[in-house]
């Protein structure tokens, strides 16, 4: 990165990385409970994308 993160901007993406590991944890124990495959499918689809920005934000704070 060409620049560095300002304080209050690493606390902004460092909650947005606690917010998504959060719910990606849920994700995973709701997705063992789920019968319906419509809504089993969205799960996975919604793990896959946070599963990509916690990788995205995590570089952020590197």
């Amino acid at each position: 990165m060409a620049k560095e993160l300002a304080l209050h901007e690493q606390l902004e993406v460092h909650e947005l990385l606690t917010l998504r590991t959060s719910c990606a944890t849920k994700a995973v124990t709701m997705l063992e409970l789920v019968k319906d495959d419509k809504l089993k499918a969205l799960i996975e689809d919604d793990l896959k994308n946070s599963s990509k920005a916690i990788e995205e934000l995590t570089s952020l704070l590197k």
